[in-house]
């Protein structure tokens, strides 16, 4: 009995020489905390918002990055193609009780006539160009030498401007024909084509509000940006878990903090072990010591009987 609890013994005192870790209970996976919630739903909604403006504008965003194609004949282009021409010569102007704040005119181009619309911004320097083309036609100005570079998409006219337009070949065929612009020819869709022009246009959109709608785009994406660096760096972590973030050792620290923890339960080992041996001699001894006294008292109670033995007789 004696020899299993000094066993025992032993080994607690091993266990406590060894260091050895007490069983603990594994983490519980850490929720999500309020703030970092409430800043995934604005980041949600601000990405939502940016691909809906985006979408509006047809991603018109990525043909103002291209640029547009110049052109000589836009007739022969697709329709909705961003393209960009410069223009010399304006033979006139029809729609003119179309209130839109711009014209339409008819350019040369090719060997057809294509409408161009020119908005507002342009309307002075269109009647500058129409102005100079019938010098030129009545021989009062030797070159064209003024012109205007417009951008925009190709578009088809409608059948109202496409009747009107029709109407006013009709009315300036005969001095065409006299001036050279045109043969004498009864088809009269040799030259006249259903293209439009229409300037300042990206995907049939107002090419100012493009501009708007990809700033107010670019303007979420700067936001989300800046609200996926501050999680990165754990600005909304509740208070708490910041601090206990900030107090976990990182891998550096933990790396030494297991280095010198072996380093000492080495040292405590090695220091421990003739600890061990003496407490097990100084165990040995007492049992050893334990058993003699026994054997002593046994001895002396013999000896008194045998003493008071005589007596008696």
């Amino acid at each position: 009995m004696d020899e299993k609890t000094n066993e025992a013994k032993i080994e607690i005192h091993d266990a406590k020489v060894s260091g050895a870790p007490k069983d603990t209970p594994p983490e519980k996976p850490k929720k999500i905390g309020q703030r970092l919630r409430r800043a995934l739903i604005r980041v949600s909604a601000v990405f939502l918002a940016v691909i809906i403006l985006l979408a509006i504008t047809g991603f018109s965003f990525f043909d103002l990055i291209r640029g547009p194609k110049e052109s000589d004949v836009m007739q022969q282009e697709e329709l909705g193609t961003f393209v960009k021409r410069d223009v010399f010569a304006i033979l006139g102007f029809y729609a003119d009780e179309v209130k839109d704040s711009g014209k339409y005119a008819v350019v040369p181009m090719g060997n057809g006539f294509v409408t161009v619309h020119f908005t507002k911004r342009y309307v002075e320097s269109a009647d500058v160009i129409l102005q100079e083309t019938n010098d030129y036609i009545n021989g009062k100005m030797y070159a064209l030498d003024k012109y205007v570079v417009v951008q925009g998409t190709t578009e088809k006219l409608d059948e109202d401007l496409s009747g009107k337009m029709l109407e006013w070949f009709e009315q300036n065929k005969d001095w065409m024909i006299e001036a050279h612009i045109i043969a004498d020819t009864g088809d009269i869709g040799d030259y006249i084509t259903d293209t439009v022009l229409m300037v300042d246009t990206v995907n049939s959109m107002n090419q100012n509000l493009v501009f708007v709608l990809t700033g107010l785009a670019a303007l979420g994406l700067l936001y989300i940006i800046a609200e996926l660096i501050l999680m990165a760096a754990g600005f909304y972590l509740d208070k708490p878990r910041r601090e206990e973030d900030e107090a976990r050792p990182n891998d550096t620290d933990r790396a030494k903090t297991i280095d010198d923890r072996d380093a000492e339960e080495k040292e405590l080992s090695e220091n421990a072990e003739p600890e061990d041996e003496k407490s097990i001699e100084d165990d040995k001894e007492c049992i050893n010591n334990g058993d003699e006294s026994e054997n002593t008292g046994s001895s002396d109670i013999s000896e008194e009987e045998s003493s008071e033995k005589p007596e008696d007789k």
